[in-house]
């Protein structure tokens, strides 16, 4: 397997920080990585919100029971989404590039920790998010506390995942030339 394969398989969730700040600098690199990943028409429909500030940070995390960790990550990130810029594809547009900016922490040591698909009226008023914007995310943002062990991660066996021409069409074997 080549290194990035390793990298994509070895990457987790991090929900436990160290208290080490991250520096801003570092944050806009990884946002302008995310600004490359495939989008429709090159529209970049999203837009990102650097949250630094420990009582919003704390707000946010009493909203969802799986949004305890932002009030303990140095830097949380409201990734926003711009629905009528893309309106077909925003979606898949914004998740590519939460993706890029979730690789690229990863290769730079920092650890993420996405706080599932979100659009929380609540939330969106602590962070001034106008209404017709989504709410696609909040991920957590730090340098991994060195004591956190990830679970380990199961997934399916591909055959299990895919068909072949067709819907049901179980893919047993792939025929080499």
């Amino acid at each position: 397997m080549n290194d990035i394969l390793e990298f994509l398989i070895k990457r987790r969730s991090v929900r436990s920080f160290q208290q080490k700040p991250v520096d801003l600098e570092l944050i806009k690199q990884l946002i302008y990585v995310a600004n490359h990943a495939p989008n429709s028409m090159n529209n970049e429909p999203w837009k990102f919100i650097i949250i630094i500030d420990e009582e919003i940070k704390k707000k946010l995390s009493t909203l969802h029971k799986g949004a305890s960790h932002i009030a303990l990550a140095p830097i949380g990130v409201a990734v926003v989404a711009e629905p009528e810029i893309s309106p077909e594809t925003w979606m898949v547009d914004v998740v590519n590039a939460i993706m890029y900016f979730v690789l690229a922490a990863h290769s730079v040591g920092l650890g993420v920790g996405w706080i599932a698909a979100y659009e929380n009226k609540k939330a969106k008023e602590i962070l001034g998010i106008p209404d017709n914007k989504v709410l696609v995310t909040l991920l957590s943002v730090g340098y991994p506390d060195p004591n956190y062990k990830p679970r380990e991660k199961s997934v399916k066996n591909p055959e299990s995942v895919m068909f072949l021409n067709k819907w049901g069409n179980m893919l047993i074997r792939i025929k080499e030339n």
